[in-house]
């Protein structure tokens, strides 16, 4: 079995080399896993990004919407015989139920089990296994 780019055997080389040669692949590694570990985070603030855009855009939409679309139906409750403040009470309630359903989508998209960079975790537990058997 041959390791390295000299073709010696692991019984021939000296320990020292066998060390520096071992702390280099971990070197490596422990790059490659700070670059994997970037590249999940953006990934997740990107996601958490999106479901702040939710949150904020439910709030923004809500406000005017609510005015057209409440006062209609308001209206059409008072036509139908219900007096005025019980037809208005009914349209608020109404705006706060969609209101809320837009801000529950948005603020699951932000909890942070959603965000937590899970490939990461699990190459690094994986890699903690590996160096252990190594060493």
């Amino acid at each position: 079995m041959t390791v390295g780019s000299d073709d010696q055997s692991l019984d021939s080389k000296p320990m020292s080399s066998l060390v520096a040669e071992a702390l280099q692949q971990f070197s490596r590694l422990i790059r490659s896993e700070v670059a994997l570990a970037r590249a999940e985070l953006a990934q997740k603030a990107q996601q958490a990004g999106k479901g702040g855009a939710l949150v904020v855009g439910a709030g923004l939409l809500v406000i005017p919407s609510a005015g057209v679309l409440l006062i209609a139906f308001a209206a059409v409750l008072m036509e139908l015989g219900m007096r005025g403040s019980l037809a208005y009470l009914l349209a608020a309630t109404l705006g706060l139920a969609v209101a809320a359903g837009l801000a529950w989508a948005g603020i699951n998209r932000l909890q942070a089990d959603n965000l937590t960079p899970r490939r990461t975790l699990n190459q690094l537990q994986r890699d903690a296994v590996a160096a252990k058997e190594q060493f």
